[in-house]
């Protein structure tokens, strides 16, 4: 699923936020929104205001949005809450996984991702749902064959090199005596790796994902105070293998191996797989462009309340600059 863009997403949060405004304006007429040395600023001018400013990109999303599941009910096509909410966690985790944020918990991440965005955790599902419809309007019209991978993957080779990374859970305490006593403990199998992490972990990341870190790369450019965990990291051998207790800026830490990516570009019958998914999922996403497009050619849509568009303020803007 593509990003939002940042306009969207203020789009999509100031939708809610008139909303609401129009609402309290049609219960209250004079509710005050706030007070300036003894003068109020009532919710019906602060509604006024917003629709001056955005109103037009709002009526714009909310149009687009009606119209398309208008048109997702008109051809059958519908999403169920289970599969909207899979979706929405695969995504969340995806934005979670490229932050590299290893000291916030993927809470915070997420959180922070989204008020980054003027969004809130309904309105990115409601995202999520219009581009399901979306793909599922035109995902049969989608092929990828053996053919086009290999040739990609021919014309790609440079691109398609990986680098060279390994990811480690780890576990940090206060002590060298703490962590070899859970070390020791995770070796004689009275406690898994995970649960140490969560139980005693000083990592509120570590604690939420029973230690999991992101993949590190070797030689990567990042915080200093990481490079310890990075060398140990690229010690170990095999997966499953558990580090020797080392010192950390934080105290003592303990590391399981969980996987390792050899670098370089890997044999295609490794990525064959990725590689159509990678392809299919492109096209999947310009066809449901292509189709909102259209969807928006043929909608039979009456705007009641006139707003200025954008290229009508940017005339503005340049007639006045003229003068």
């Amino acid at each position: 699923m593509p990003r939002p863009s940042t306009s969207y997403a203020n789009t999509v949060f100031l939708m809610g936020l008139v909303t609401i405004l129009a609402c309290s304006v049609a219960v209250a007429e004079e509710k005050p929104a706030a007070q300036v040395n003894g003068a109020v600023i009532t919710e019906p001018q602060l509604a006024q205001e917003l629709m001056s400013r955005h109103g037009y990109a709002v009526l714009e999303t909310m149009i687009e949005a009606l119209a398309i599941r208008q048109q997702a009910t008109a051809r059958g096509i519908s999403v169920t809450a289970e599969q909207v909410e899979a979706r929405y966690q695969e995504e969340r985790r995806k934005i979670v996984s490229s932050a590299r944020e290893p000291r916030r918990s993927a809470s915070e991440i997420f959180a922070i991702w989204l008020a980054q965005r003027n969004l809130n955790r309904e309105t990115f599902r409601q995202q999520v749902e219009l581009q399901l419809l979306l793909e599922k309007m035109v995902e049969d019209e989608i092929e990828v064959t053996d053919q086009e991978v290999a040739r990609f993957y021919e014309s790609n080779q440079k691109q398609l090199e990986r680098p060279e990374l390994v990811q480690v859970s780890h576990i940090t305490v206060t002590t060298k005596e703490e962590a070899e006593r859970i070390r020791q403990e995770i070796l004689e199998s009275k406690t898994t790796f995970e649960q140490a992490a969560r139980d005693y972990s000083l990592d509120t990341y570590g604690r939420e994902n029973g230690g999991l870190l992101p993949p590190m790369g070797r030689g990567e450019l990042s915080n200093e105070a990481w490079e310890p965990v990075r060398t140990e990291a690229f010690k170990l051998k095999a997966d499953g293998e558990i580090s020797h207790v080392f010192q950390t800026h934080e105290g003592w830490d303990i590391l399981r191996r969980e996987a390792y990516q050899k670098g370089g570009t890997p044999p295609f019958e490794e990525i064959q797989e990725q590689l159509t998914n990678q392809l299919y999922q492109a096209r999947l996403a310009q066809a449901a462009q292509e189709m909102r497009t259209a969807i928006m050619k043929i909608a039979k849509v009456e705007r009641i309340i006139q707003f200025p568009s954008v290229s009508e303020a940017v005339g503005e803007v340049a007639a006045e600059s003229s003068q």
